[in-house]
C-alpha cells in the first residue's frame, strides 16, 4: 500500500493550471489556421488526450483509498487510463514531428507499425492490469493505487517516443537540409522534467501540467513557422522552396536536384463553372495527393496559384519519371474514387541539375517551359481552342 503523502491542494492547482493553458490553445489555433491538415489533427488529438489525463488524474487522486466497487471500478479505468495516454501522446508526438517536416502521409503510414507496437504494448499491459495481473498497477482492496514491478515500463516507452522525435528533426535538419520549423526540445524538456519528477515521487502532480506547457510552447512556435507552409494545400510555400534551393546550392555535396513543376489543366474552367470553392477544393485535394504519393526523399511545395513544385535531391532521370509516373497513377486513382463534377488533370515538366553548376533561375525556367510543352500538348490532344500558356490557370 502506497503510503506516500498527497497534497490534494497542490495536485488540484497544478492540474486545473495545465488544464486551462491547454483550453487557451483552440482559440489560439483558430486565430493562425483556417484549413486543418493532417499536422493539426495530431495536435488537437493530443491536446485532448492530455486534457483527458488532467481531469482523470485529479479525480483518480481524490477518490484513492475511498471505499466503493464505483471508486475501484473508476480508480482501474482512470489510472489505467493515465498510462495508456502516456504512451499515445508521444507515439502522436512522433507522428506530428514527421509529417510537419516531410508532409508525406505515404511515410506516415509505412512507419505505423514500428511506432504504434510499443504503444499497443502498454495498452495490452493495462488491459491484463484490468483483469488482476497487476503488471503496472494495482488497486487494493482497500482502493488504494499501487504502482507494481513494470510501472517503469510505460516511461521507457514515452521516452523511446522523444529519442525518436529528437532523430527525426536532427537528420531532417542536418542531412536533408529541412528548416528548423520548430525546437523539439521545447516540447521534450517541459515533458521530460514533469515525467522524471512525478515517477520518482508518487503524489507529486507535475507529469501532465508539463505536457500542457509543453503544447503552449509548441503552439508559440509553430505561429511563426506556419509562414513556411501554404494553408489552403497543407504543403510548404514559395518562401520555402526559396530557402530550400539555397539549402541545395550552398551545399558541399555535389549531388542531382531534380524538380517536377504541376500545374493542373483548365484550372480556370473549374472556378468558372462550378466557383471558387470548388477551385479550392481542387487544390486541397492535389494537396492531398501529393502527401500521399511523396516519401522522404521529395518535398513538394506550392509556388502559386495551381502551380506546384515538387524537388527530390539525389534524383536522376528514372527516379524523376517513376515520380511522375506514380503521381499520375494517383490522380487517376483520386478521378475514380471521387464524385466530384470534374476530373484532375495535371501538367507536369521537369528539370535535373547538378549541386555544382546550379542556377535557381535556369532551372525554374526548364521545369516551366517543359511543363509548358506539356500543358500545350494537352489543349492540342483535347481540342482546346485557348491560350495553353502554364500561366493561364494561375492568374
Amino acid at each position: 500500500m502506497s503510503m506516500t503523502p498527497i497534497n490534494l491542494e497542490e495536485i488540484l492547482v497544478v492540474n486545473i493550471a495545465g488544464a486551462l493553458m491547454l483550453l487557451v490553445l483552440p482559440f489560439l489555433r483558430m486565430q493562425t489556421r483556417e484549413s486543418k491538415h493532417v499536422d493539426d489533427h495530431l495536435f488537437n488529438w493530443m491536446v485532448a488526450l492530455a486534457l483527458g489525463a488532467l481531469v482523470m488524474e485529479t479525480v483518480s487522486f481524490l477518490i484513492d483509498g475511498r471505499p466503493g466497487s464505483l471508486n475501484r471500478l473508476l480508480c482501474y479505468f482512470f489510472n489505467g487510463y493515465l498510462f495508456v495516454a502516456s504512451a499515445a501522446v508521444g507515439m502522436l508526438w512522433v507522428f506530428y514531428v514527421d509529417f510537419r517536416i516531410n508532409r508525406s502521409l505515404k511515410r506516415l503510414r509505412r512507419r505505423i507499425l514500428m511506432l504504434t507496437l510499443p504503444c499497443a504494448l502498454v495498452v495490452a499491459l493495462v488491459v491484463c492490469d484490468f483483469f488482476g495481473a497487476g503488471f503496472i498497477f494495482h488497486i487494493t482492496p482497500e482502493n488504494v493505487y499501487v504502482r507494481r514491478p513494470l510501472f517503469m515500463i510505460p516511461y521507457a516507452v514515452l521516452f523511446y517516443y522523444y529519442i525518436l522525435s529528437i532523430i527525426e528533426a536532427l537528420i531532417a535538419v542536418k542531412w536533408r537540409n529541412h528548416v528548423r520549423f520548430f525546437p523539439v526540445h521545447y516540447f521534450i524538456l517541459p515533458c521530460v522534467v514533469g515525467t522524471i519528477v512525478q515517477g520518482m515521487h508518487y503524489g507529486i502532480s507535475v507529469g501532465w501540467f508539463g505536457v500542457s506547457l509543453a503544447f503552449l510552447l509548441i503552439q508559440m512556435q509553430v505561429q511563426g513557422r506556419n509562414a513556411f507552409v501554404d494553408d489552403l494545400s497543407g504543403l510548404y510555400n514559395r518562401r520555402y522552396y526559396n530557402y530550400f534551393l539555397d539549402r541545395i546550392a550552398g551545399s558541399r555535396k555535389n549531388r542531382t536536384i531534380s524538380g517536377v513543376m504541376l500545374d493542373i489543366n483548365d484550372f480556370k474552367s473549374i472556378n468558372d463553372r462550378f466557383g471558387h470553392l470548388a477551385g479550392d477544393e481542387a487544390i486541397r485535394n492535389l494537396g492531398r495527393i501529393l502527401s500521399e504519393v511523396l516519401t522522404e526523399h521529395s518535398t513538394t511545395f506550392r509556388l502559386a496559384g495551381d502551380e506546384f513544385i515538387i524537388l527530390s535531391p539525389g534524383f536522376r532521370e528514372a527516379q524523376t519519371q517513376q515520380l511522375i509516373e506514380s503521381f499520375q497513377q494517383a490522380v487517376e486513382a483520386f478521378n475514380r474514387s471521387a464524385a466530384l463534377p470534374y476530373a484532375l488533370s495535371v501538367s507536369t515538366g521537369y528539370a535535373i541539375f547538378e549541386t555544382s553548376d546550379f542556377d535557381s533561375d535556369r532551372f525554374l525556367h526548364q521545369m516551366d517551359m517543359r511543363m509548358y510543352e506539356a500543358k500545350a500538348a494537352y489543349y492540342s490532344q483535347n481540342g482546346k481552342n485557348r491560350r495553353s500558356s502554364s500561366r493561364e490557370a494561375s492568374h
